[in-house]
């Protein structure tokens, strides 16, 4: 067997993997919206490349209030389509009925028992914790959680890791984050975390007892395949 560092802190993305998968939330808005995921996300594009960003950026860095990203998203939209809802609600809709992963949030909390922290490493919005605190409720709880928009830096960036290694340091082993964006489990790999790149509970818990059961022996990871298979991601 092949020696390799243990895993002695996990971390976890929330929306997407505590969370189902982010295509519901964007339906959600859709269908409150009345305007297709289509034509909003064209639009939130376009007030994300005003300054040099993509997607939710001018958010998960605090470049903007919900309300006044709101505004912009609403004043990019083409001539005839209106917004049935105010698009500075947009997390309202965005965590409406959204449930918790609890076999994968128990999981965590079973981890955390048994002695080895977890944290909660987040590309966030300022005005979305409300949602988040209310539907993580009753646990897991997180020895630490890092947000995107408290820092200004979101993965993939390095620092953002970095930040949370200072967070919970990992000691003699290494860090192991689960996120549903593979370009976030790449950025980890690079820094000599281990990563899952997380497609579905079930998934993802596969691939956690695999990298925990290797604690004890140091072998080869089978959660390896779990992030994409065939592809070098330390390349």
């Amino acid at each position: 067997m092949t020696d390799r560092p243990r895993v002695t802190v996990v971390w976890t993305d929330f929306g997407g993997v505590l969370t189902p998968p982010i295509a519901d939330a964007a339906a959600a808005v859709a269908a409150a919206s009345g305007i297709s995921w289509a034509v909003l996300w064209t639009a939130v594009q376009e007030v994300a490349a005003d300054q040099g960003l993509s997607g939710l950026g001018p958010l998960e860095l605090g470049r903007m209030t919900q309300a006044e990203w709101g505004a912009r998203v609403t004043a990019r939209l083409p001539h005839g389509a209106r917004s049935l809802v105010d698009l500075g609600s947009w997390g309202d809709h965005w965590y409406r009925d959204r449930p918790i992963e609890t076999e994968l949030a128990a999981e965590l909390a079973r981890i955390r028992s048994s002695g080895m922290p977890i944290g909660m490493l987040t590309n966030s919005v300022r005005e979305w914790e409300p949602h988040r605190a209310r539907m993580l409720a009753g646990g897991p709880e997180f020895d630490a959680v890092v947000r995107s928009h408290e820092l200004g830096v979101a993965k993939p960036s390095e620092e953002i890791y970095r930040h949370a290694e200072a967070c919970l340091p990992p000691g003699d082993g290494v860090p192991l984050l689960i996120d549903d964006v593979l370009e976030n489990c790449v950025a980890a790999r690079r820094l000599g975390w281990r990563a899952i790149h997380h497609l579905s509970t079930a998934q993802s818990l596969m691939a956690l007892s695999g990298e925990l059961s290797l604690n004890s022996d140091h072998g080869p990871s089978i959660a390896n395949e779990s992030i994409t298979p065939g592809e070098d991601l330390t390349a």
